[in-house]
């Protein structure tokens, strides 16, 4: 029977009744089904039935024997006698009638409260006992001030204990001048001298050590200490980092996690999984495009099955714990989707028979981290202006400036207009806005003896910081886990999302360089509701668009998701052998997608044409648009048994199972173009566009996997672990659809052996990591093996028509594509030491990834110019280190507690051979992508390099004077740029052929920092709390490079000008700008570090003391305020340097713009009752 008893003051527990009332008040029909099972568990739990066959034995072995038969507990005050002898013999009777019996003559009586049976004395002659005794009450909450449910506390020295109940209050009746220790999983324990009959608020620290902490792996769980391979694990509950106004749970890890890089967020609903990276890049994307970045993605589970959604699914109110397995050993069990490592995310459970109920709101408000500063000094903006135009030729060379010269020669017409009438416009200011957020969300929750329930909803809605981005969003979420029997467990599991985006941003090209001289609304009289088409009288407006699908005012957009997730487990406990389980899991998810554009006539409207204004339908024949649904259906099975024995001293525990998944995605796209009649109702009326094309593409996939794991510790000392999985894809061709992938851990726990224990008092913990995994790659799409085909029209027609419609291949098929294989070593320490006061850990890996899939160049008789191929090879290795320190070890209440983490990582990556040797027995690099497709939309891949390599010329200055172009010459003495000038860039020649060329590119360094550095910290006292992360991330000459080179240009004839940019003149001998209408010949892309120091979150928290919300039947409220990415210090010439954002280039161009990222601020609510 277990140790620890309850009074019999414990508190009392609402009818089922009323729990039914309480969630009925905030919920609908579902909630109240799921406390109907509650309900029915309950009085199930009054049913129970044992078996026994007892003779002259102890009351405490009957009733430790009835504990394990049942799910009831025995709880009882100190002076009850359990020592006394009773006999029973019982077969399937229920608890109530074999209580009655045993306790018949033994002076006890008893109550049932839920699943708890309270003992007590017959006879209350308690006087002389009670004369020595006391009643304390109390209340035992965290750091946050949220009350502990289930904490310890006991009369030390004694067996007179109760637990704290689901407000976290507490009575014990304890002899005078007694002391009271407190004790809970995951937290510090306390004792508390009592000297009067008080009442208590005793906080509970958290462990840092944590060492029993469950960690969730591969298809179960383990506690932290067991575990040999490199896993992270992040708590959400109670914690700080679900105040910040991320847009979902994984943002906030990269703070918490070693190795985790998650890019910013830069658009309303910002979802950037795809971006993400678990340490580094294992592999090459096969295309630029942003869809192909996931290859490097870690693999989501929620819950123990794989997301098939998207990240915006899941709450992070919602969010219990998130677990991130590195090393390809914990990973491996995952198999081919599990190549850049796991993130698995738990949800929360119902905690306690009484319902709680959670109520979270938070309002934010978001701008730009760093908006491009504009010239706003009237002499500066017209000096750029003079001296551009005079290096272009349109101003005589001996003129001289100053503020009297003549405006006409240095603005146009329209400008000229402007300026006279004192209009001036900041135009990124007139795109964008102050981007307010809202967010609701609601839980139920609760528990019986055999029913346990979680039910939430959230909603969503933001405004990006961008005109025209707006995101909304319902979220559903239900839990249903039933004990049906002892043996038998059922769960069940609804999830439901609803997105909706709308709007086309604003464009910041144009917004950039618009000219500040300029009109935003239509200058013809009558007309002034109109926005101007061409403000500075040449360049559209960024509100106006191209007509390419991009005009904030004149292109209708509206995109819809619909994503229904259903899980469904059964768990058998095999009663005939103990520790035999066997679990099934089916998980079904239907994910539709839905756009809708059109590009209204308006959109080529000159609004210096009254007449266009007046009928915009004469341009019907340019409107048009296109529709698609997207609709996707996944379902996954997984069987797993699982067996666990101990033998002594030997722990094994093992795993096998079988999965299979299956896809099936339906498109469909309809464009349409060419109105000739009104077009008002936009794309509901596409039937009646003159060009109508239909589209629809059907993908399917499947794949068969076969797994197992076995572990195994001695003592507690020595612990090894072996994976397996077999892989099976469709998507390959015959005879190379499975690969086989194999996983080993180690560790040492050296903090358990004698000759440290005796010998090194100031240690706590220390284990000893080894791990090697391999992990396969299935980066193909399902078509990948085989041909694609087309249309095309021929001219082996009829006469009549001259062509006839056929079909032809349009790729290249290849048959021998195969896994790609990720390997990875891992060597860990974890520590602890000085009680907890500092612990962490290190983590040293190395891997390489072969056989990647890329495109290869085929010869040209083929018909083709690429094919896809099996070939390269790429090293990935680092450092990661996590620390944890208690500073101020205080309780956070009335003494000061201050603790800190550091979580540093370092990365490198390195392509080691692309397409194997050529004819001439040498490896050749791919530079070929980087020329065809842009420098801002893919890096050159070089041997030797890291992947996203930049290649360029090497800048080595500016030429300051004739004498440094009259000396700068090659080995023959000539010069190497002859006809460059003062204020010219200086490029190395790097092939030494006497001369600056496009052939003299090369790598001159690689877009990952250094260094990473997270450094958090957080002060706790009197019910406030301050949470502070800043992030470091480290460049240099060569590191953490990115271009931007619309921040250096110097030809400022037109349009807005950077107030950064001082050309360098004969004045002012600048090495960053070159002279003024200087000519980037070669298109170099100004290469410069992005390292910054950032305060990357911050969380300043309030809970209101409890006292105060006894009456009001609260049980605890929090205020808090906190922001994201709320200052950087860089030296970085573009937008937010985590993310690379360059400045816009010119108006008429798409390239290099990026929209800013957010620094956002937010003040919630945090209300439970």
């Amino acid at each position: 029977m277990k140790k620890l008893f309850l009074s019999e003051s414990l508190p009392k527990k609402d009818s089922g009744r009323k729990q039914i009332c309480r969630v009925m008040k905030l919920t609908a029909s579902f909630l109240l089904l799921c406390s109907c099972f509650a309900f029915a568990s309950h009085a199930n739990s009054q049913n129970a039935k044992v078996s026994l066959n007892k003779t002259q034995v102890q009351l405490e072995d009957i009733l430790s024997e009835i504990e394990n038969q049942t799910d009831y507990l025995f709880v009882s005050n100190r002076d009850v006698d359990l020592k006394q002898k009773v006999s029973v013999r019982a077969t399937d009777r229920p608890v109530q009638e074999v209580l009655d019996d045993i306790l018949k003559n033994t002076g006890l009586s008893f109550t049932m409260e839920g699943v708890n049976i309270i003992l007590t004395r017959k006879d209350d002659d308690n006087a002389e006992i009670q004369q020595q005794e006391k009643i304390i009450s109390g209340k035992i909450v965290d750091q946050n001030g949220e009350p502990i449910i289930g904490a310890n506390i006991v009369e030390k020295g004694t067996t007179n204990g109760v637990i704290s109940d689901i407000e976290g209050y507490f009575t014990i009746k304890i002899q005078a001048n007694a002391e009271l220790q407190i004790s809970y999983i995951g937290y510090v324990d306390q004792v508390i001298p009592v000297t009067g009959n008080e009442r208590l608020e005793i906080v509970l620290n958290e462990d840092s050590q944590s060492l029993d902490e469950v960690v969730v792996v591969g298809y179960g769980t383990a506690r932290k200490k067991d575990v040999s391979g490199a896993i992270s694990n992040v708590r959400f509950s109670d914690s700080d980092i679900t105040a910040l106004p991320n847009p979902n749970a994984i943002a906030a890890l990269s703070s918490k996690v070693a190795g985790m890089k998650y890019a910013p967020t830069n658009s309303a609903g910002g979802d950037n999984m795809g971006s993400m990276t678990l340490r580094g890049k294992n592999a090459i994307p096969t295309a630029a495009t942003s869809d192909k970045q996931s290859v490097n993605a870690p693999l989501l589970i929620i819950d123990g099955v794989i997301s098939f959604g998207s990240i915006n699914e899941i709450n992070t109110n919602d969010v219990q714990s998130i677990d991130v397995l590195k090393d390809a050993s914990a990973a491996a069990i995952y198999g081919s989707r599990a190549a850049n490592g796991v993130i698995i995310i738990t949800t929360k459970k119902g905690q306690s028979e009484k319902p709680v109920i959670n109520v979270n709101t938070n309002w934010s408000f978001s701008d730009w981290t760093r908006q491009p500063k504009m010239v706003s000094n009237e002499e500066k903006f017209f000096r750029n202006r003079f001296y551009s135009k005079q290096a272009g030729g349109d101003i005589p060379g001996d003129a001289v400036w100053s503020m009297d010269y003549d405006k006409a020669q240095l603005l146009n017409t329209v400008e000229l207009d402007a300026y006279n009438e004192g209009m001036y416009t900041n135009w990124i200011d007139e795109v964008s806005r102050v981007g307010f957020a809202q967010k609701y969300d609601v839980s139920v929750s609760g528990k019986s003896k055999a029913v346990n329930y979680y039910i939430s909803g959230d909603y969503y809605r933001q405004e990006g910081i961008m005109k025209g981005n707006d995101y909304e969003k319902y979220n559903i979420l239900s839990k249903l886990d039933i004990k049906a029997k002892e043996w038998l467990t059922l769960g069940l599991k609804g999830n439901f999302l609803s997105t909706k985006s709308w709007g086309v941003p604003a464009r910041i090209q144009n917004a950039t360089w618009m000219s500040p001289y300029s009109y935003i609304h239509a200058r013809q009289p009558g007309y002034e509701d109109w926005y101007n088409s061409h403000p500075d009288g040449n360049t559209v407006s960024p509100l106006w668009g191209t007509g390419s699908d991009d005009s904030y005012l004149w292109t209708d957009k509206e995109d819809h998701g619909y994503n229904i997730n259903g899980v469904f487990y059964a768990q058998v406990d095999f009663p005939f052998l103990e520790g035999l389980s066997y679990r099934i899991t089916l998980n079904g998810q239907r994910n539709t997608g839905t756009r809708d554009l059109f590009n209204n006539p308006s959109i080529w409207v000159n609004t210096d044409n009254t007449a266009q204004m007046d009928n915009p339908s004469q341009f019907g024949a340019n409107a048009g648009g296109y529709s698609y649904s997207s609709r996707s259906a996944t379902w996954n099975v997984d069987n797993i048994f699982t067996y666990t024995k101990d033998i002594q001293d030997h722990h094994i525990d093992a795993l096998f199972g079988y999965t299979r998944e299956a896809y099936n995605n339906e498109y469909h796209r309809t464009d349409f173009e060419n109105f000739s009649v009104p077009t008002i109702l936009g794309v509901y009326k596409q039937d009646m566009a003159e060009t109508v094309t239909v589209r629809r593409e059907r993908t399917s996939s499947s794949s068969i996997a076969y797994l197992g794991r076995v572990n195994y510790n001695f003592k507690s000392k020595y612990y090894g672990t072996f994976n397996f999985r077999r892989d099976g894809y469709s998507a390959f061709a015959s005879g190379r659809k499975w690969g086989n992938f194999y996983g080993a851990s180690a560790a040492w726990v050296l903090s358990n052996e004698n000759f440290v224990k005796d010998n090194v008092d100031w240690l706590d913990y220390l284990k000893l990591r080894f791990s090697w995994g391999q992990n396969g790659s299935r980066s193909v799409d399902p078509y990948a093996t085989v041909a694609n085909v087309r249309t095309i029209y021929t001219w082996f027609g009829d006469t009549n028509s001259g062509s006839a419609l056929g079909i032809s291949p349009s790729s290249l098929p290849n048959r021998a594509l195969t896994w790609a294989t990720v390997e990875k070593f891992n060597l860990g320490l974890d520590f602890s030491v000085l009680n907890g006061r500092l612990d962490g850990s290190l983590d040293v890996y190395t891997g390489k990834t072969t056989d990647m899939l890329m495109e290869r160049s085929v010869p040209y008789p083929t018909g083709f110019q690429v094919a896809y191929d099996n070939a390269g090879k790429v090293t990935n290795k680092g450092v990661e280190i996590s620390l944890n320190t208690v500073n101020i070890d205080g309780d956070g209440k009335d003494k000061f507690r201050w603790t800190s983490n550091v979580v540093f990582d370092l990365n490198r990556n390195t392509v080691k051979s692309l397409y194997g040797k050529d004819y001439k027995g040498k490896e050749a690099d791919d530079v070929a992508n980087a020329v065809a497709y842009g420098f801002d939309s893919y890096y050159a891949l070089q041997i030797g390099h890291a992947i996203g390599s930049a290649y360029d010329l090497k800048k080595l200055g500016i030429f300051q004077s004739q004498d440094e172009i009259d000396n700068y010459v090659d080995s023959k003495g000539n010069k190497i740029q002859p006809n460059a000038v003062p204020g010219d860039l200086k490029f190395q020649d790097y092939n030494g052929d006497g001369k600056i060329t496009g052939d003299d590119r090369h790598w001159i360094g690689d877009m990952d920092p250094l260094f990473t550095v997270n450094f958090g910290n957080t002060l706790s006292w009197k019910n406030f709390s301050l949470y502070f992360n800043f992030r470091w991330m480290q460049g240099s000459d060569t590191h953490f490079l990115g271009f931007d080179p619309n921040a250096f240009g110097t030809s400022m004839g037109g349009g807005a000008q950077l107030d950064a940019v001082e050309p360098w003149t004969e004045t002012n001998h600048s090495d960053e700008y070159p002279r003024y209408g200087y000519s980037n010949s070669l298109n170099y892309l100004y290469w410069n570090s992005r390292t910054f120091l950032k305060l990357k979150d911050l969380v300043f928290s309030y809970n209101v003391n409890p006292r105060l919300l006894q009456k009001l039947d609260i049980s605890s409220l929090r205020i808090y305020l906190s922001g994201t990415d709320l200052f950087t210090i860089t030296g970085w010439s573009g937008l937010d340097p985590e993310d690379g954002g360059t400045i816009a280039s010119n108006a008429a161009s798409s390239r290099y713009g990026r929209n800013g990222t957010y620094r956002t601020f937010s003040l919630g609510v945090n209300l439970s009752f």
